[in-house]
């Protein structure tokens, strides 16, 4: 376990040294540099002889041949630039001539002497690379065959220990004194001890007025936090429960580091303190009812809840144990003997069962009430790795039970780290998409979002977001399992200065930057396109088509822009530009027609707008209102709120109706029959006193004037027709609707019949004439008179 932790530790300097930036330049490399080098690899490899089973010194030497293969591969690179420069030099002179000139036969030998020390130092770069390179290799199998030396070297079993102590006579009483006496008389620095242990204490009452400051201040801001993410507001809530203790065992344990007091086990204590702390206290918090975090079943108190807080108990008391007990002061049984005591071997076996047997049961519980744990079927590893680990301590292989412990404690430590660290901005970009909290809401205001619209440049966040701790849980997961350290610096560099894949550098962080900067930009885009068509528009003399259309071309040169950006912030190269346009045109030619088509289209809409964004048009068999005009389609929403997508080509090429296009007037026009004997000039008055009558109809106007005409005589009635204009041709279904209400309620009262079509038909008997039977008599208009 606290190698778990010191292995953390050093991941984190190493991080943070590898984030600062190099100062100085490279320097030349000379023949003496060179030669410098070369001597002290005769001296790296004579003591990779002597280093025998020493680790610390197998990862200095591998430290150190690793710089040296980097320095040497600088050479290489620097030296083979050197060498075309210089070939290009000599093909500038041309061809050797017996006549040319003294200066360029001066400039000639120049060129050749300089070829000539560029071959031989280059020479000595790759043979300095591949002693490196070798040495580097032997530095790190020897590593590897010490460590699997180390991890297989079997000790005493259970058995063997059990013997030791229960059969052989006397044995047990003289070593568990010798355990409580280098217990009780550690080789301590009690001066610094006390120090930390001051530090502790400062830090565990500052914690203490700091966490009830902050619960008054929670009971404000819990609902705005909790629907910012309720993930963050649990993590919150755990942070005030243990942050006294988390600052305890913290400024304890640096104060130990950089100043150590002796005794190994107390630091050890003291992060492990720590570390189960803080996960205790997220755990406790996520798993509380009134958290409601998605993906999490909250813990019944009755049931569950014990169980864990049980076993949680245990798992931290026999852990706190054991890193007591697995101290090197207790790996000698006397100064003379090099192994621990059949005692203290029989008690690691019982607490490091008790340790395994308590996690797994810890993680089986909550795996019923975390859903991620289900899907990844971790309780399962976790119980195969902690079966594994018992079954070695109890077979004597100590090492590799440890091995097996802390890989297993720290990764569902990061495990942890990284579900947080996952679903805290998850949650809070799904409330900015949906506007959860009350800033959320004011930010989706501010870039003039709608409801069901989410934030542009969001889904850039996420994927930079998920890269950064996908990434980093897979480096950290891969040191805490064995990777070495000068491995783990390497593959920082390489992070740093890219991957060369196939002529091509791909570099992860300039990636990860380049999407950071494009998330930004479009996000800034969107902003600057509201607040422009929202203040300096408004207060120009353009039409409202003309500053849509300003918006839109603005809106898209704006993203383009931040792709150009963010393009080059990831590294990619514009002088390839002309092989991605030639690409394009072929791809064009081929299939890419329509796509240009309609963007072509597009432009044409934005700038000569014969639609605009919520007019009434139709469009073949569609008609609605216009929702959006984009670059490539245009989608209409029909009056049952379907939403049709229609491409730009087609509205262009096409016949277009816009009821709206010049002003928002439309025409009525409503036939109208009534019976045979109808005072016609009764009627007409009718239909015009009932369309002036309306507050929609349009009568101040002379080119739109009311209009009632008789059309003619029907089969069955009187034919008239009402024409008239309205003011909103939306209204147009409405208004109709009116006027026939209002028609039919004034014939009632002036008692006008609208008749229905009617039709005689005489049945004729089988002894009628042919001409008889097929005759048809007409129905009888009503009275004329």
């Amino acid at each position: 376990m606290g190698g778990a932790v010191f292995s953390w530790v050093r991941c984190i300097l190493l991080l943070v040294l590898w984030a600062m930036p190099a100062h100085g330049e490279e320097e030349a490399f000379s023949t003496t540099a060179l030669d410098a080098v070369a001597k002290q690899l005769d001296e790296a490899e004579a003591g990779l002889q002597r280093a025998g089973e020493d680790l610390g010194r197998l990862d200095t030497l591998t430290t150190t041949a690793l710089g040296w293969e980097q320095r040497a591969q600088d050479c290489v690179s620097q030296l083979e630039q050197k060498q075309q420069q210089i070939q290009q030099a000599v093909t500038s002179l041309g061809e050797a001539r017996p006549d040319e000139d003294s200066e360029v036969k001066r400039k000639r030998q120049e060129l050749a002497t300089q070829t000539q020390q560029t071959d031989k130092t280059l020479s000595q770069c790759r043979l300095l690379s591949l002693r490196a390179m070798t040495l580097l290799d032997e530095a790190r199998q020897a590593r590897q065959s010490i460590l699997k030396q180390q991890l297989s070297a079997p000790g005493r079993s259970l058995l063997d220990n059990l013997y030791g102590v229960l059969l052989e006579p006397g044995r047990w009483k003289t070593e568990t004194g010798a355990l409580v006496n280098t217990l009780l008389t550690p080789l301590v620095d009690w001066h610094r001890l006390l120090v930390a242990f001051a530090y502790g204490v400062t830090g565990l009452v500052v914690g203490m007025f700091w966490s009830v400051y902050k619960r008054r201040q929670y009971r404000q801001q819990a609902p705005g936090i909790h629907h910012t993410s309720p993930t963050l507001a649990a993590v919150w809530r755990s942070l005030l429960r243990v942050m006294p203790y988390a600052l305890f065992a913290g400024l304890a344990a640096l104060s130990l580091y950089f100043s150590p007091a002796g005794a190994p086990p107390i630091l050890q204590f003291m992060l492990a303190l720590l570390l189960f702390s803080l996960s205790y206290g997220v755990l406790h918090s996520l798993l509380r009812a009134t958290s409601k975090v998605e993906g999490i079943i909250p813990v019944v108190e009755q049931t569950t809840g014990r169980k864990l807080r049980l076993w949680a108990r245990l798992l931290l008391f026999a852990c706190m144990i054991g890193v007591v007990l697995h101290s090197p002061l207790l790996d000698s049984a006397t100064p003379e003997s090099a192994e621990p005591s059949s005692l203290v071997g029989l008690i690691r076996t019982v607490i490091g069962t008790l340790v395994g047997f308590a996690l797994a049961r810890l993680v089986w519980l909550m795996s019923r009430h975390f859903l991620f744990m289900q899907r990844t079927r971790l309780r399962l590893w976790v119980s195969l790795g902690m079966l594994v680990a018992v079954a070695s301590l109890w077979l004597g292989y100590r090492n590799l039970a440890i091995f097996l412990f802390s890989g297993v404690f720290g990764t569902l430590f990061l495990l942890l780290g990284a579900w947080l660290l996952l679903k805290i901005p998850a949650e809070i970009f799904d409330g900015l998409d949906e506007g959860r909290a009350f800033w959320q809401q004011r930010l989706r205001q501010s870039l003039g979002l709608k409801q069901g619209q989410f934030v542009p440049g969001l889904i850039w966040l996420r994927l930079t977001n998920t890269l950064i701790v996908g990434g980093g849980l897979a480096i950290l997961l891969l040191r805490l399992w064995g990777m070495p350290e000068q491995n783990f610096t390497l593959l920082l560099n390489k992070l740093t200065n890219g991957f060369d894949i196939a002529g091509f550098t791909l570099e992860p962080l300039r990636i990860i930057g380049g999407l950071l900067v494009l998330a930004l930009l479009v996000s800034l885009t969107h902003v600057f396109k509201k607040h422009f068509s929202e203040t300096w528009l408004r207060r120009t003399t353009l039409s409202r088509g003309a500053r849509e259309a300003i918006t839109t071309i603005s809106g898209y040169s704006g993203i383009l822009l931040a792709i150009l950006l963010g393009l080059a912030v990831a590294g990619i190269q514009f002088e390839n530009l002309a092989i991605i346009a030639g690409a394009l045109s072929v791809g064009i030619g081929f299939g890419l027609q329509n796509i240009v088509n309609n963007f072509v289209s597009g432009l044409i809409l934005l700038f000569e707008r014969p639609i605009r964004r919520g007019d009434w048009i139709k469009v073949g068999e569609a008609e609605g209102y216009v929702r959006d005009i984009s670059i490539r389609s245009t989608t209409i929403q029909t009056f049952d709120r379907s939403d049709i997508i229609v491409p730009n080509s087609e509205i262009i090429s096409g016949q277009v109706t816009n009821m709206m296009l010049n002003d928002n007037y439309g025409r009525l026009i409503i036939p109208i029959g009534v019976a045979y004997g109808s005072d016609t000039e009764q009627v007409m008055g009718i239909l015009r006193e009932v369309a002036g009558s309306h507050p929609l109809v349009l009568k101040e106007r002379q080119d739109m004037k009311i209009l009632v005409l008789f059309r003619g005589f029907g089969d069955n009635a009187l034919n008239f027709e009402l024409r008239c204009f309205i003011r909103e041709v939306e209204a147009k279904l409405t208004v109709t609707s009116d006027l026939n209400l209002a028609i039919d309620k004034a014939f009632r009262q002036n008692s006008i019949e609208v008749p229905f079509p009617q039709r005689t038909v005489h049945l004729v008997k089988d002894g009628a004439s042919p001409a008889t039977q097929h005759a048809e008599t007409p129905a009888k208009p009503p009275s004329l008179g």
